[in-house]
């Protein structure tokens, strides 16, 4: 549908532009605005129709404001100059507070765009004032029509630098209503300057080009209606992601562009109100620069802890947080890799199977989570692993291995509490927010077979022959360990021994 709008805006501007060419000076371009601007606002008021909340009070206003410039267009051809002045005027606040409305969310209150603000505003001064109001002042006697004309570029410096921060905010279906419309109003605001500059020259002649410009400005404005679509269960124009992060620094550019050109115009001299405004800019930019420094920071620790955390999960078991048979591996290449003396021993659960089958996985889950804080315990400093179902691992120096395999074999024969059924309920006795409450009669008990293996030519040497060690243990009665050695390699886990 835009499509055929915009086909239509294209020939009627046309149409207009070859009037003006033979016709100069004559009122059809201001008959033509009259209508366009009423136009404008009945189809942004249809807009707010299936909009809700904020936006349907924003889209109002706007169309009110459309619809209060026809009526000072209308005053302007009437010959009466102070009425359309006032109901400009009148129009203006009503389009910036429209704007201001829809923008005016808890986002928009941070401090980065109230400087992205701050920033387009600056710069859009800067602009009128060197192309429009500074020939004002430096010409004009302070007369009314000089006032008048005036006041058009600073209403459209505010409602220009609100569409654009919306614009800079905005995402999603409703991006490209808000960059059509504020399209149209950037250039209404070209054509009041392009009108302030020929006034305050004495060049301006009603029926011209700049008419062209408020009459083109406003259809492209009513082209940028939002759409139902667009809008539809929307309750604010913006969103959580920006993506047109250089959008506030494009104003900016061009108030660098005028301000060169004003330059070489004036032999070199500086304009106090340019110079003043110009510091202003950078100043603004410098503050914004140190925010996204300092944004940028905060983003690279978050990444950082989130790299952490990343980490963490890859080498962590997550039921009993010791780390895994990669982690495991990776420090027991390094410790073999620097000629340390190391020695593993695997331990596997004797008599575990039983607990998941006859008590669920819950009670499973606990019990491991309470075997590897035992085993974290009997270790100390040293690394405990948990390589996957009821194995664990530990690294630790050759000369305390058979001491610690003892005291592992000790420490997981002690009876786990686990959640059960209390004597005579055939239910779970559950307390508070933490789940089922242990019933000190509902135990288990399971033993360990601890495999040892000492030195070797390499990490998965080293893991093969605690791993054999370990079935050699299973092999001879379960609840002991077993230290590697050549003659053991036949015992490889060939049989059922293996089963927990």
């Amino acid at each position: 549908m835009r499509s055929r709008e915009t086909v239509v805006v294209a020939v009627l501007t046309a149409a207009l532009l070859v009037v003006v060419l033979q016709h100069p000076g004559a009122s059809y371009t201001g008959w033509a605005t009259c209508v366009m601007t009423f136009g404008v606002g009945l189809r942004w008021l249809q807009s707010a129709v299936p909009a809700r909340g904020r936006m349907r009070i924003g889209l109002r206003l706007l169309a009110a404001g459309f619809m209060v410039w026809s009526g000072g267009q209308l005053a302007w051809l009437a010959d009466a100059p102070q009425l359309a002045t006032a109901t400009f005027n009148t129009a203006m606040l009503l389009m910036a507070a429209g704007a201001a409305w829809m923008a005016a969310t808890r986002r928009l209150g941070s401090v980065r765009a109230v400087l992205d603000g701050l920033i387009m505003a600056t710069s859009l001064c800067f602009i009128s004032w060197a192309v429009a109001l500074g020939p004002l002042y430096r010409a004009s006697d302070g007369g009314t029509a000089a006032f008048s004309a005036a006041t058009y570029p600073l209403g459209d410096v505010l409602i220009g630098s609100i569409t654009l921060l919306m614009l800079y905010e905005t995402r999603g279906p409703r991006r490209r209503s808000v960059a059509i419309a504020a399209a149209g109003l950037l250039t209404v605001f070209a054509a009041d300057t392009a009108y302030a500059s020929q006034v305050f020259a004495g060049t301006y002649r009603p029926g011209g080009l700049t008419d062209l410009g408020w009459f083109l400005g406003f259809a492209i404005v009513g082209i940028g209606a939002p759409r139902a679509d667009e809008i539809d269960g929307t309750v604010s124009m913006v969103t959580e992601e920006r993506t047109w992060d250089h959008l506030p620094y494009l104003p900016f550019g061009a108030a660098l562009c005028v301000g060169v050109g004003e330059l070489a115009l004036r032999g070199g001299r500086v304009d106090g109100v340019l110079f003043l405004l110009m510091i202003l800019m950078t100043v603004l930019i410098l503050v914004r620069q140190v925010l996204a420094l300092r944004d940028n920071r905060l983003l690279n620790r978050r990444l950082a802890e989130l790299v952490d955390d990343l980490r963490h999960r890859a080498y962590h078991d997550p039921l009993t947080g010791l780390p895994n048979r990669a982690l495991l591996l990776d420090t027991l290449e390094r410790r073999l890799e620097t000629g340390r003396p190391v020695a593993l021993l695997y331990v596997d659960l004797d008599g575990f199977k039983p607990v998941n089958d006859t008590h669920g996985h819950e009670a499973g889950d606990r019990v491991l989570a309470t075997i590897a804080a035992r085993l974290a315990g009997c270790a100390g400093d040293e690394v405990v692993a948990r390589l996957g179902g009821d194995e664990f691992a530990l690294l630790v120096p050759p000369a305390a291995a058979e001491d610690l395999a003892a005291a592992v074999i000790a420490a997981v024969g002690v009876p786990v509490p686990i959640p059960g059924p209390m004597p005579g309920h055939g239910t779970t006795v559950i307390t508070g927010a933490g789940g089922g409450s242990p019933d000190p009669a509902a135990t288990v008990t399971v033993g360990a077979s601890v495999g040892i293996a000492v030195g070797g030519t390499g990490a998965g040497d080293l893991m093969r022959h605690a791993d054999v060690a370990m079935y050699a243990a299973k092999l001879r009665g379960r609840n002991r360990a077993v230290t590697f050695t050549p003659r053991l390699e036949p015992m490889a886990p060939l049989t059922t021994a293996s089963a927990a």
